[in-house]
C-alpha cells in the first residue's frame, strides 16, 4: 500500500491592501484573500513610507476575516502596512504595501461661531 500525503501548500498572498486613516487615532485596513487553505492573517505595519521601513507584526486575524483596526497610531504620522496570510506549512508573501498618513489630532476645544 502507497502512503500519499498532501502536498505542503503555502497560502497565497492576500491582494489590494488598502489603508484608510480615521481620525488621528486609529486606521482601518481592508484586503482580499486569494485562494484558499489559510488559517489566518497577520499584519505588520512600519513607521514611514514605503516598504524601506522594518515591519513589525501588530496584530492577526483568523480564517475569512479580511480587515483590521490598527488603534495603536499616532496623529499627524506615516505609517506603511502589509498582510502575510499564513497556514500549517508557513507564510505567505507579503501584500501589497499601503501607505498613509493619520491627520492632525483634534484639539477638542470649543469654537464659537456666532
Amino acid at each position: 500500500m502507497t502512503n500519499r500525503h498532501s502536498p505542503f501548500v503555502f497560502p497565497q498572498a492576500p491582494v489590494d491592501l488598502l489603508a484608510v486613516a480615521v481620525g488621528g487615532c486609529q486606521v482601518i485596513l481592508a484586503w482580499t484573500e486569494c485562494g484558499a487553505g489559510g488559517l489566518g492573517f497577520r499584519i505588520e505595519r512600519a513607521d514611514g513610507f514605503g516598504s524601506a521601513g522594518l515591519f513589525s507584526e501588530i496584530g492577526e486575524t483568523g480564517v475569512h476575516v479580511a480587515a483590521f483596526r490598527d488603534e495603536s497610531v499616532k496623529p499627524h504620522t506615516n505609517y506603511s502596512y502589509r498582510v502575510i496570510a499564513w497556514n500549517a506549512t508557513g507564510n505567505s508573501s507579503p501584500s501589497n504595501v499601503a501607505v498613509v498618513r493619520t491627520p492632525q489630532a483634534e484639539t477638542g476645544l470649543p469654537t464659537n461661531q456666532e
